[in-house]
């Protein structure tokens, strides 16, 4: 078997397959583009997926990759096992080789076996494989073209051998190849391929897709036979390296190597805390990068809600080692030199990461970092009661009071073999919402059923028109049959002047007024959005008091019921407006800045708008002028704008705008503006620029490597902005005790003044500093057995940096001390916390001295040899920790810091 690094595995693979007739295809994103059945790329064919489907023409026949994958969310999420097993990680790595409608089960069968057999020379006495037991053909291609012993090819059912990208896709029937390792990770003698112990570990799997599976769930033969395999890039290193786990290949002892010299501590040493924690921290800095690389942001949901589960589990786990903000910082820079020589793009992650794992990490030991502690001491309470069941109003409290994530709570529970009480904490919960009279925030379109007909749009022409409600749905997408006066709920309609959310647009706000027998009835929209099947939801409160459907607006046959459909006229004119600004703001930085420059994200409502472009340095005062009169001008000229519908092909010959890895329609809706802006859009424009009225730039700054954002407002706001402005400088006139005209020279001697304090209370600080150190200087003592000369003060409300000034201070005396020393210094700082500095001359050893201290106040802290640093959170020991350190010295504990 050959013994290969991760590098070289990559190149002979894509060797391998490029001589078989592979074009080699790079790496896609890990964000999919133009498919949102999948939250991230998962494995190797989710890039060809219109090629298996038929929906695109392949511009190959077969296909090699190396694919940077995710499994965290979704139907495929690996999270809550990373740390827990050898093999499992969120981010990963998939060889693949792909057939599309060329070769099928046979050759990719013999492709498989030859290079494990003849390429890398895998013992094939440890191979094992499985078929769908509904698969003979697969059977029969191992067992009788192939050779293979029929006593190691396993019949199995679709829960294992039936394969799927997603929920809905490309699927079929799948051939898997197991490596027996001899090892267990739950300790088995005896046990067999379906064991989830880890001891046959599955290295390769054989998808031969034949089916494609629709929102129903049907089943239809897909139009060309085609192949899909992949191969676990980290658990075939493991193999090939001869270890018992993927952390021990070469792809992950960097990390792991960097993480035992930042604790001081060693891997695999027995301690399987410790090894759990390396696990998780190596593999979560690997995923935080890329993710970044990504321009993915932490948030409350979708992709960004992974993303921040993952920092939290990387945060937790990190202080649990005391690893600090900066080595997290400078272990992302490891996986830079581990991964960026293949993976050139994630180069552009750290800078993003360090900002985003800085914010983070302030918000977890500042927030979570106290739920964590009141539910650790909880844990306890109920480990020492022999308790398995942390009870589920105690989560809802940490929940409600500290806004601790349950999903967290659930992991730390897990982790101490509890279980949380959920069926009280969710009914906490329902309690909490059903007793809030506030308006109610939209989290998520809800499904509507898939027959449902689609809504025709109607509001490019009008605002105002008469439609037909084809149904009522409460917030959770279910047919209603009693409404509630004031509640919120969503409305459909055979078609709405209503433009629902999408694009970067803000979905229109407006009323529907219709009458049901004697009754009549309002409601007031508050955004309208639309389903994936095509179904536009207005949102909103309906009143005219509490009914029953069942007499009055029935469900079907009852429905269409006619109603009059109200857009709110001023709030689509603004949004309109900003619409088009964000246009022709994309073609003043395209023409300033020149054409290189990409949209990469908008956002527009009736209040403002915002533009995210590609751009590598932040735009200079001249730049944003320049861009600001670009735009007036183009608003000025009082430009036609034309909006036209056409197939796909001619918009992209006309040089329109475009996502370029977006999925289009084959008809698509192209917006110009004079012969200065063409793009696709589908949003609501004004009818000529002069509609905008004015164009401001309010604010301008970097989101992610590489991506700038400008903010701007437009028309009636850009007034209101100004106002704004102007106030803001009343006021700072009225405190400068200046005139408005005046405020700058004031503003400029007040900074002079300033610098001048500044220095001047320096050069104080360094006098009270040499003159409080004369007076420390006389209070030095002698443990004369040990020959350590010793120095203990406590000083009240002085922060840790002015401890070390004077410290320096001290030291840079000619009657400091000569040979071994400790000086000891300790602050109460507000009486909310203890700081405290250990500095160590000759022998003694100050990192050492401030562990001893740590353990006999309750604090955490470290640092070197020379110098050291802690704290505590409680001060109660702040009026006796003089005689508590000149215990530890006494007590022969400095000799003990020597060794």
């Amino acid at each position: 078997m050959k013994k290969l690094l991760s590098n070289e595995l990559r190149e002979i693979f894509i060797k391998y397959f490029t001589g078989k007739g592979h074009m080699l295809v790079s790496s896609s994103s890990l964000i999919p583009a133009g498919d949102d059945s999948i939250m991230f790329t998962n494995a190797g064919m989710v890039q060809f997926k219109d090629y298996f489907t038929g929906a695109s023409a392949s511009p190959m026949q077969r296909a090699v990759t190396i694919q940077k994958c995710m499994r965290a969310g979704g139907k495929h999420n690996d999270l809550e096992n990373v740390g827990k097993t050898s093999r499992h990680h969120t981010f990963f790595e998939m060889l693949g080789n792909f057939s599309f409608g060329d070769y099928f089960k046979k050759d990719a069968v013999l492709f498989a076996n030859e290079f494990l057999k003849d390429v890398i020379e895998v013992d094939m006495d440890k191979i094992y494989v499985t078929v769908n037991a509904k698969d003979d053909e697969g059977y029969s291609i191992w067992k009788d073209v192939v050779g293979f012993d029929e006593r190691k090819i396993f019949k199995l059912g679709d829960e294992t051998n039936f394969w799927q990208m997603g929920e809905t896709g490309p699927c079929g029937y799948s051939s898997e190849i197991f490596f027996d390792t001899g090892y267990s990770e739950a300790g088995h003698k005896d046990c067999d391929i379906n064991c989830d112990c880890g001891r046959y570990l599955e290295i390769w799997n054989l998808v031969f897709m034949e089916f494609n599976k629709d929102s129903r769930g049907a089943i239809s033969k897909l139009p060309k036979p085609s192949i899909d395999t992949g191969m676990g890039f980290e658990r075939t290193l493991r193999v090939l390296q001869n270890v018992k786990s993927n952390y021990d290949t070469d792809i992950f002892i960097p990390y792991i190597n960097e993480i035992d010299a930042i604790t001081g501590r060693c891997y695999n040493s027995g301690d399987e805390a410790y090894d759990t924690a390396v696990r998780v921290i190596s593999d979560h800095i690997r995923t935080s990068i890329f993710l970044s690389a990504e321009s993915v942001f932490p948030s409350n949901e979708g992709r960004g809600y992974v993303f921040k589960r993952i920092l939290r589990r990387l945060i937790r786990y990190a202080l649990k080692l005391n690893i600090k903000l900066e080595n997290l910082i400078y272990l992302g820079n490891t996986v830079i030199i581990v991964m960026g020589g293949f993976y050139p793009e994630v180069r552009d992650g750290l800078t993003v990461f360090e900002k985003i794992i800085s914010e983070e990490y302030d918000k977890f030991t500042d927030t979570i970092g106290q739920g964590i502690k009141l539910l650790d001491e909880k844990i306890l309470e109920l480990k020492n009661k022999k308790e398995k069941i942390v009870p589920g109003d105690f989560i809802f409290k940490l929940y409600d009071e500290k806004g601790f994530p349950v999903d967290l709570a659930i992991d730390i529970a897990g982790e101490n073999d509890l279980s949380i009480d959920l069926k009280i904490f969710d009914k906490l919960m329902d309690i909490q919402k059903k007793g809030s009279k506030q308006k109610k925030e939209k989290l998520g379109i809800p499904d509507i059923i898939s027959n449902f007909p689609k809504t025709y749009f109607t509001g490019y022409a009008n605002i105002e028109t008469d439609a037909n409600i084809t149904g009522i749905f409460s917030e959770d997408g279910k047919p209603v049959q009693t409404i509630e006066d004031g509640d919120f709920y969503y409305i459909t309609a055979d078609s709405t002047p209503f433009y629902p959310e999408g694009g970067g647009q803000t979905g229109d706000k407006g009323m529907i007024e219709w009458s049901a027998g004697i009754n009549s009835f309002s409601a007031s929209v508050s955004g309208a959005y639309k389903t994936k099947n095509g179904v536009i939801l207005h949102h909103g409160r309906i009143f005219r008091g509490g009914m029953s459907i069942s007499e009055s607006v029935r469900t079907t046959p009852a429905f269409p019921v006619k109603a009059k459909f109200l857009v709110d006229k001023e709030t689509r004119k603004k949004t309109a407006s900003n619409h088009s600004a964000v246009h022709l703001l994309q073609a003043s930085l395209r023409k300033i800045l020149g054409s290189h420059v990409s949209q990469q994200g908008s956002y527009v409502d009736s209040e403002r708008l915002r533009f995210d472009f590609s751009y590598g340095k932040p735009l200079e005062d001249d730049d944003i002028r320049n861009i600001e009169t670009s735009v007036n001008e183009y608003i000025f000229a009082d430009m036609e704008v034309k909006a036209e519908e056409l197939d796909v092909k001619t918009a992209l010959s006309s040089g329109a705008l475009h996502f370029f890895d977006d999925k289009y329609e084959e008809k698509v809706r192209v917006v110009s503006m004079g012969d200065v802006s063409k793009e696709f859009c589908g949003g609501t424009h004004v009818s000529r620029t002069g509609e905008i009225g004015f164009f401001k730039i309010s604010g301008e700054f970097s989101i992610a490597s590489g991506i700038r954002r400008i903010e701007a407002v437009t028309g009636l706001n850009y007034l209101n902005y100004l106002y704004v402005e102007e106030d803001n400088v009343r006021n700072i006139a009225k405190l400068l005790n200046s005139s408005r005209t005046d405020v700058y020279n004031k503003i400029i001697k007040l900074y002079y003044d300033y610098e001048f304090l500044e220095k001047t209370n320096e050069e104080l600080r360094l006098k009270l500093n040499s003159f409080e150190a004369g007076r420390l200087i006389e209070l030095f003592k002698t443990d004369r057995a040990k020959g350590v000369k010793y120095l203990i003060s406590r000083f009240k409300d002085i922060s840790g940096e002015e401890l070390k000034e004077l410290v320096n201070a001290l030291k840079s005396r000619h009657d400091f001390p000569a040979g071994d020393s400790a000086v000891i210094f300790v602050s109460n700082v507000n009486d909310e916390k203890l700081v405290y500095i250990v500095s160590a001359e000759g022998a003694a050893d100050a990192s050492k001295i401030i562990k001893l201290i740590n353990s006999k106040v309750g604090g955490k802290g470290g640092g070197k040899k020379d110098f050291s640093q802690g704290g505590a959170s409680s001060v109660s020991k702040f009026d006796d920790i003089e005689s508590i350190i000149e215990n530890i010295i006494t007590e022969d504990l400095i000799a003990k810091a020597k060794v």
